[in-house]
């Protein structure tokens, strides 16, 4: 004689299996509705980074604009315009003195260009002030070097030795090729000036 179940009207032994295979299935149903929720936090949290990418890219990017000047390309970069190129081939900064290319780790292998133009009006200056020729007559400029880089292109170079240069003409681990031509040029008229006052002297 078998006994049966009240509840379930099976008998003992099978409503027990039942029981606890119900049981089961419960706390299998419990785990996968936390799974399904973190699962749900998780596309929230995607979704989130996903539009968070999306502002960023609406800020950064080239865009076409035509104005009272003609047609030009923006480069944007969060919402900021840093690079502009002009109809007629010009490629500027969005404001005067502020745009770099590369830096002093990270620089080019070669600028390849027609003509190099410094521009130096004294209407951009300020705190400008005579160099003491004494301090200039004792810049000596040491002899060239011929080397070949670690990083990158190594092909052979003739230049400078940053840490051989007097220090009015250096700049960071470089230096000021703008201050060196000026140098040159006061040393040469000095010369000039020299050989004028001395016609008969035998260089």
């Amino acid at each position: 004689m078998s006994w049966i179940d009240g509840e379930t009207n099976l008998p003992i032994e099978a409503a027990e299996k039942i029981k606890q295979k119900i049981k089961q299935l419960e706390q299998e149903n419990s785990r996968l509705r936390e799974e399904n929720q973190q699962l749900k936090q998780e596309i929230i949290n995607l979704q989130n980074e996903n539009q968070l990418l999306r502002d960023e890219i609406k800020n950064i990017g080239v865009r076409s604009v035509i104005d009272e000047s003609g047609g030009k390309l923006e480069f944007v970069l969060k919402d900021k315009t840093v690079l502009e190129l002009t109809s007629d081939g010009v490629l500027k900064p969005s404001s005067p003195n502020t745009l770099k290319v590369g830096n002093y780790d990270e620089y080019l292998n070669d600028v390849i260009t027609a003509n190099i133009t410094i521009t130096s009006s004294m209407n951009d200056k300020i705190d400008v002030e005579e160099v003491d020729e004494k301090e200039l007559e004792k810049i000596i400029i040491p002899k060239p070097r011929k080397y070949k880089r670690i990083i990158g292109a190594q092909r052979e170079e003739i230049g400078f030795i940053t840490e051989e240069l007097p220090e009015i003409i250096r700049y960071r681990n470089g230096y000021d090729l703008k201050a060196l031509v000026a140098i040159l040029a006061w040393k040469i008229m000095r010369i000039e000036e020299f050989l004028k006052k001395n016609p008969k002297m035998n260089i």
